[in-house]
């Protein structure tokens, strides 16, 4: 990976994306004058242990920083965690002046954005995305949030961080797992807009993927390019009323699956995993709806499958599964809008889909 870094700024946030952007961070902290004292940084367990120390060797003036950490996995995202955090930081001080820096992936980022947007009525915060999801899309376009109940995302803001430092040396940190995961936001992007990189994709299986030493140019390629992705629609359609929509393919019924597997004790999708479930049902939606080739769609779905596997739905689990998509934010005049795909590297947005089609697409998956 070239050891430079670039530094992009769209409205608010300034992006340093590449190898050694953590050495940005010192420069960033110092400019904006930080109160040491006043700084704040939110892991989950895992980061505190594996991430924290990186982070801290790169910056002295973390040197006094607050730690603030949760439980990692969705069930942190909740009022109960942020009521917690907000407790934590007015017991040590924190003020309108506070940085809250989230050292972490989606979940860490989507926590701790509610927690600074909404502490005295809005503090500054940081994005420091750990895991590959993070880097490629949750830490990037101001999308915070918490889930209500078993939902996911149900309360949130739209609120930019102050800048977002992307270093793949965190990535070494990452279980396979979880950057077998992270892989399928990859795929999302490239298959919604990059027809170019999905052609390159599908000739590396996911297994091979995750192998990839993080210094290797795909990876290079793949961050760089979800990076300018992500930041070019988020600046054109920020609160997400047209164009930004491209990026749900796959999440609609993706966080059905996922928010279903929460109640099925050992048996917890990763978001990537939910999500490629959710991208092969979008397939499936998309030759019914937007004409998409079925031999281009079939690649897709054999590709996904191996990567992914298939997480085992009985029939009636398809009606819990409608159930949590009629809470979904998409619905629109009695039908859930879906992102779908009429080629790759092209998508269509708000496709509007009836529950006999949703179902149909269930069915297709669970009879792979």
């Amino acid at each position: 990976m070239k050891k430079s870094c670039r530094l992009v700024t769209i409205d608010r946030p300034v992006v340093v994306c590449g190898n050694g952007a953590l050495n940005q961070l010192e420069r960033f902290l110092s400019s904006n004058r930080m109160n040491r004292e006043k700084i704040f940084i939110l892991t989950d367990r895992e980061t505190h242990r594996h991430c924290l120390p990186v982070l801290l060797s790169a910056s002295g003036i973390l040197d006094q920083a607050k730690y603030l950490t949760v439980a990692g996995g969705e069930e942190s995202k909740t009022l109960e965690t942020a009521a917690g955090l907000w407790e934590q930081m007015l017991a040590a001080g924190a003020d309108r002046n506070s940085l809250l820096v989230n050292l972490g992936g989606g979940v860490v980022s989507d926590l701790g954005g509610f927690v600074a947007a909404c502490f005295h009525r809005g503090i500054r915060y940081v994005n420091i995305p750990t895991s590959l999801i993070g880097q490629a899309d949750a830490s990037i376009g101001g999308k915070t949030g918490i889930n209500l109940g078993r939902i996911k995302n149900q309360i949130g803001v739209f609120c930019n961080p102050a800048a977002i430092f992307i270093d793949p040396v965190f990535l070494t940190t990452l279980p396979r797992t979880h950057l077998r995961s992270g892989w399928a936001e990859v795929i999302k992007c490239t298959l919604t807009g990059d027809e170019r990189l999905w052609s390159r994709l599908v000739n590396h299986p996911v297994e091979a993927l995750v192998e990839l030493p993080v210094n290797d140019r795909l990876i290079e390629h793949v961050i760089s390019n979800t990076v300018d992705y992500k930041l070019m629609l988020v600046k054109k359609d920020f609160r997400e009323r047209n164009l930004r929509k491209i990026l749900n393919f796959g999440h609609t019924l993706g966080h059905a699956f996922e928010t279903f597997s929460m109640g099925r004790q050992g048996e917890s999708l990763l978001h990537g995993e939910a999500i490629a479930a959710g991208m092969i049902c979008a397939v499936m939606l998309s030759r019914l709806k937007t004409g998409l080739d079925p031999a281009e769609g079939d690649k897709i779905i054999r590709y996904l499958q191996a990567g992914y596997g298939k997480f085992s739905i009985g029939t009636t689990d398809v009606e819990q599964l409608l159930q949590i998509v009629g809470h979904d934010k998409k619905r629109r005049n009695g039908a859930i809008e879906f992102t779908l795909l009429t080629r790759p590297g092209k998508a269509k947005i708000q496709v509007p889909c009836r529950e006999e089609e949703i179902v149909q697409a269930v069915r297709f998956y669970q009879d792979l």
